[in-house]
């Protein structure tokens, strides 16, 4: 019992051990060696006259290192003893890096989580998001495969009027992707200041990440504008999945129109746009491809076929309820499997009826002859007389038709 004290107070490097001793044998002390978190490292070598096989096991159970018969031959003993020693010292080398490394996993997954709340907070979280407008209702979540991923989603007000929806996926996963997203996002909300066409703002963003890409990332993206009186929306698709209108009875519309190749692989692109509506109780499912390549244990794609069964389904839910049932389908579909990739849905429901504003508008044929430009421009300086067109704004419609 002092040894075990001696021991535990000033650990050796290694214990030679009888096993025929008064009071506790040595399979007893080392069954308490190895009982304690602070000597169970020490390697144990037996000492003891008896040969048989039986014992060799019982000391091997019980943790022992080594186990040497006597008599003793002093040469073979040192060479054990340094053997076990190397063993010891390498085994302690082995879990000194072995806490460097979890120290720097630590401090790496600290620093992904910081990534995932900063990720997560540059897309909107808090609904209903704008509690004002009672036109539409709005949902959208975002699961990553990992801290940080590529994907996002983004919705905010162009004036009193218009809305702008966005969801992308950027290639790749991790921190790269998700930086990659944090750029593209802010150049949206940039680029849409000034700008009402889906097609020019993905066209200038697209430039812009383009002019400076070294590691060839690239990101699908979709964007639509909606007028939230009217329902009347124009989107662009730049190599992403297309979307659905989801209406009230279960027929589903696919916007499978594509505008132009993923954004960021090449500069100087044109995108092009179209144009849809929402009538009451329509909404636009937007989503990225971990909806439908989420995969269950056998390896079988989710895919566009139960998405659409799914959607048929709904019967006109709540964005929230919406957006929720479909994540939870998915997560059955793949429960027992690993998620291979981020997983992002936005709705936009319409909740009141479209009402059309009746526009004053001004139609004119004319001829190729120059000489037609003054009947042009007076027809036009009267036109904005009648709707009281503010003068700075016809001084420019001048110009476009010079």
């Amino acid at each position: 019992t002092m040894a075990l004290k001696i021991v535990e107070k000033q650990p050796p490097d290694l214990i030679l051990l009888d096993i025929m001793m008064p009071g506790m044998s040595g399979y007893e002390v080392c069954e308490a060696l190895k009982s304690n978190p602070e000597t169970s490292h020490i390697p144990v070598i037996f000492l003891t006259a008896m040969d048989q096989t039986t014992d060799e096991s019982k000391g091997f159970d019980l943790g022992a290192a080594d186990y040497i018969t006597k008599p003793v031959n002093p040469p073979i003993l040192e060479a054990r003893v340094k053997t076990h020693l190397a063993l010891k010292h390498a085994m302690d080398e082995l879990q000194d890096a072995y806490a460097v490394i979890k120290k720097q996993k630590d401090r790496m997954q600290e620093e992904l989580n910081v990534g995932h709340t900063i990720q997560m907070s540059m897309v909107p979280i808090e609904f209903p998001a704008f509690p004002e407008h009672t036109e539409f209702d709005l949902h959208g979540l975002l699961k990553p495969a990992r801290e940080v991923g590529g994907d996002f989603y983004d919705f905010f007000m162009i004036g009193e009027d218009e809305i702008c929806l966005v969801v992308g996926d950027v290639s790749g996963k991790g921190v790269p992707a998700a930086l990659f997203m944090a750029v593209t996002q802010t150049m949206i909300k940039t680029a849409t200041s000034g700008d009402r066409s889906p097609a020019s703002i993905v066209t200038r963003v697209n430039d812009a990440l383009s002019s400076d890409n070294p590691t060839s990332m690239f990101v699908t993206l979709f964007l639509a504008i909606i007028d939230i009186r009217t329902g009347r929306f124009r989107y662009c698709n730049a190599g992403h999945n297309p979307p659905y209108v989801v209406h009230p009875d279960g027929r589903l519309t696919c916007l499978n129109q594509r505008h132009g190749v993923v954004m960021g692989a090449m500069p100087g692109l044109a995108y092009r746009e179209d144009e849809a509506s929402l009538a009451k109780e329509d909404s636009l499912f937007i989503f990225t491809d971990g909806v439908t390549e989420a995969m269950d244990r056998d390896g079988q794609l989710f895919g566009e076929p139960r998405l659409e069964e799914f959607l048929a389904r709904t019967d006109g839910s709540a964005a929230r309820a919406l957006t929720g049932t479909a994540l939870q389908r998915i997560e059955e579909f793949a429960v027992g499997a690993e998620q291979a990739d981020d997983i992002t849905l936005l709705v936009y429901r319409l909740q009141e009826s479209p009402a059309m504003t009746e526009r004053n508008s001004l139609e004119i044929s004319i001829s190729a002859d120059i000489a037609e430009l003054a009947r042009v421009q007076q027809a036009t300086e009267e036109f904005a007389v009648q709707t009281a067109i503010p003068a700075g704004a016809t001084q420019k419609m001048s110009i476009v038709l010079d």
